[in-house]
């Protein structure tokens, strides 16, 4: 869901080299599936083993470890073993296992890398076993949700949960500072206005800040939007002319400017890697606004906190926009037992495990009726499920050349905010790399 990958391609390319010298079929490929005896039951009977993994959920406790546990006892003829790996090294894991063949039979993607994996051919498509299976209905879920995993006609991914980014707000900073909440008119300038009452300074040295306008291209791509442009084309084809637009230009100076002078009402990438990251300097009320998904809750709820959301802002046209950060489960193309695969992947993504992963508050649940309970009690948060309503599609969404935008971007980006570089000279430089980079 959140920023978990990054420098995929060499490795999945590689995985795709080593993928090519063994057989696809089912049956025929060594992963981490196997079959024993089921020596205990006394019967012919097979017991396949399964393994399946996500980032984060280390504690023993897990909602994941739990649905793995209940699945075993649904299931006598299927032993599942879930793996979890640290959210910094699950792109590096799971691509290094992907190229020497023992990935696991499931794991989970973020909507960003959707395209990646696609592109590469190492998760399996599920169309098939959905036609064979009439008991399992897509359209429980949330249509932009089971939408996302489509991807050339073809549904690869199963929706697990998903995140708006939504405006969250610290109560106590804006209390101190009189001002009134966040509220649905606002507009972009309205925030700012706002932050830079509640930016405060001992001498020349910012002590609290009043908005974050983070390096992370999420909310960066929300900007772009809400000032009419975008950092490609819409089938991703093209850059030039869109991420080097007068507009994009114009908007990222604007943009960055939150972060540089005597005035900035921003912490630098530098700053807040010091502070302990974004949520840290919330907590501890020295970040009034930040734009983020609800997975902050969790960590918010544990410290003394006040904090409120609220809608996104609008630009300066009156449009509003947010991204949906989603995970989705996927099936390791090269896998040895597909069909038991696909049984866990049905209960990983169905009403039970929807229900028991919304429960702790921190995501929310992809499937319709569930969504529609959590509506129904939200009050706190109800501004953040309300944004989905306005989500577009970020340029990972919409093309197999998402990795070649997101890199040169992303360059572009540090350049600025290092001062290496003008916001023109670095957009023009990474439009002309991401244009000569597709035409190979």
């Amino acid at each position: 869901m959140k920023k978990w990958s990054a420098g995929l391609a060499f490795i999945l390319m590689f995985s795709m080299v080593l993928s090519a010298c063994s057989s696809g079929s089912s049956g025929s490929t060594k992963d981490a599936g196997a079959s024993t005896e089921d020596k205990g039951s006394g019967s012919k009977d097979k017991v396949v083993e399964l393994k399946f993994t996500t980032w984060g959920e280390l504690t023993a406790d897990s909602v994941e470890k739990k649905l793995a546990d209940q699945f075993n006892e649904s299931h006598p003829n299927i032993k599942v073993t879930f793996e979890p790996v640290p959210g910094d090294g699950y792109a590096t894991k799971l691509t290094t296992s992907l190229a020497a063949g023992q990935a696991p039979d499931v794991f989970l993607i973020g909507e960003g890398d959707y395209f990646k994996y696609v592109d590469k051919g190492v998760v399996e498509p599920l169309d098939d076993y959905l036609k064979a299976d009439t008991s399992f209905k897509t359209d429980i879920f949330q249509p932009d949700l089971i939408n996302m995993g489509k991807i050339n006609d073809k549904l690869y991914y199963l929706p697990k949960d998903f995140n708006p980014l939504a405006l969250w707000y610290n109560k106590r900073m804006f209390d101190e500072a009189k001002i009134p909440y966040p509220n649905d008119q606002w507009t972009w300038d309205d925030m700012i206005t706002a932050a830079k009452k509640l930016t405060k300074k001992d001498g020349s040295k910012v002590k609290e800040f009043g908005f974050n306008a983070t390096k992370w291209e999420y909310p960066i791509y929300i900007y772009l939007w809400l000032n009419g442009t975008d950092i490609g084309n819409e089938d991703g084809t093209k850059a030039e002319g869109f991420m080097n637009s007068d507009k994009t230009v114009a908007a990222l100076e604007k943009y960055v400017a939150l972060t540089k002078g005597a005035d900035r009402v921003s912490p630098t990438p530098q700053d807040t890697e010091t502070l302990g990251g974004d949520s840290s300097m919330f907590m501890t009320d020295k970040l009034a606004m930040m734009i983020t998904g609800r997975w902050v809750k969790g960590d918010l709820d544990k410290s003394d906190v006040q904090y409120g959301s609220a809608l996104i802002p609008t630009g300066a046209g009156g449009e509003r926009a947010s991204i949906i950060a989603a995970a989705g489960w996927a099936m390791n193309a090269n896998g040895k037992h597909k069909q038991e695969a696909f049984e866990l992947m049905k209960w990983l993504s169905g009403t039970e495990a929807q229900k028991a992963r919304s429960e702790k508050g921190q995501v929310l649940p992809a499937t319709v009726a569930e969504l529609d309970q959590v509506k129904s009690t939200e009050v706190v948060d109800k501004p953040v499920i309300e944004m989905m309503n306005y989500a577009k599609k970020p340029i990972s969404m919409r093309s197999a050349n998402a990795p070649i935008f997101t890199e040169e971007f992303n360059k572009a980006m540090e350049k600025i905010l290092l001062d290496k570089s003008t916001v023109k000279d670095a957009l023009d430089e990474a439009a002309k790399n991401v244009d000569s980079k597709i035409q190979k």
